[in-house]
């Protein structure tokens, strides 16, 4: 997030909201983005509070719980955007319809555990990308060679990947960069390598689904570039 527009009181309000935000049960981690993806927090913009929430969390009772504590805390609209999404969950208000997308098929440490391997599908084609084992942003990576590997021109790296332990799962928060902006994403998987390529899939779906960014094979006429 940049909120390098925000004054001196604003982000402070900002704090606040994300340390009350973060006292809900529900609620493993939050993030802040301006009102489209990618987009810094400008002034009297709206701005995107993104939750990770715990699978069995009521989305609209977090929602609206969220809400209430922005109007609280700042004076200026939200968008709340909740992930993961599971059945039935409405998500981020305006949120576009389930499309394909890149499936996550296996990921799994090389032999001397050096190395990390994610597999992905897409249609009918499997590919498996690689990174290194000794940090998280090696999953990330290894994701990211394999969007590449499916033709996909990805315009991002990994700028972190964090990761908060929930019992016996691992939840991620991946922060990508580029000069298409930032993207935020959040995985939960028993194996940390797992939620970290989960969390990068999530940063990029929207942007993957964007028929101008498809592979050259994949691209509808109206989108030839």
């Amino acid at each position: 997030m940049s909120d390098s527009s925000l004054n001196s009181a604003e982000l402070g309000a900002l704090d606040r909201l994300e340390l009350e935000l973060r006292k809900l049960p529900e609620v493993l981690a939050v993030g802040f983005e301006g009102a489209t993806e990618g987009s810094a927090i400008s002034q009297d913009s709206v701005i995107t509070v993104h939750l990770f929430v715990t699978e069995d969390a009521a989305h609209d009772v977090v929602e609206q719980h969220a809400l209430d504590l922005g109007r609280i805390h700042m004076d200026r609209p939200l968008r709340v955007s909740i992930a993961p999404e599971g059945p039935g969950a409405p998500g981020a208000r305006g949120a576009s319809p389930a499309r394909h997308r890149v499936a996550l098929r296996d990921v799994t440490l090389t032999g001397d555990g050096s190395g990390v391997e994610v597999g992905l599908s897409f249609d009918d084609r499997h590919v498996t990308g690689r990174g290194t084992a000794s940090a998280l942003s090696g999953a990330v990576d290894a994701t990211l060679d394999g969007l590449r590997e499916l033709g996909w021109l990805v315009p991002f790296t990994v700028s972190s990947a964090a990761r908060l332990t929930i019992g016996g799962t691992a939840a991620v928060l991946v922060h990508l960069t580029g000069g298409a902006g930032e993207r935020f994403g959040v995985g939960a998987a028993p194996v940390p390598q797992r939620a970290a390529a989960k969390a990068t899939l999530h940063a990029l779906n929207r942007w993957l689904d964007d028929p101008a960014h498809r592979p050259a094979g994949q691209r509808h006429p109206d989108h030839p570039r």
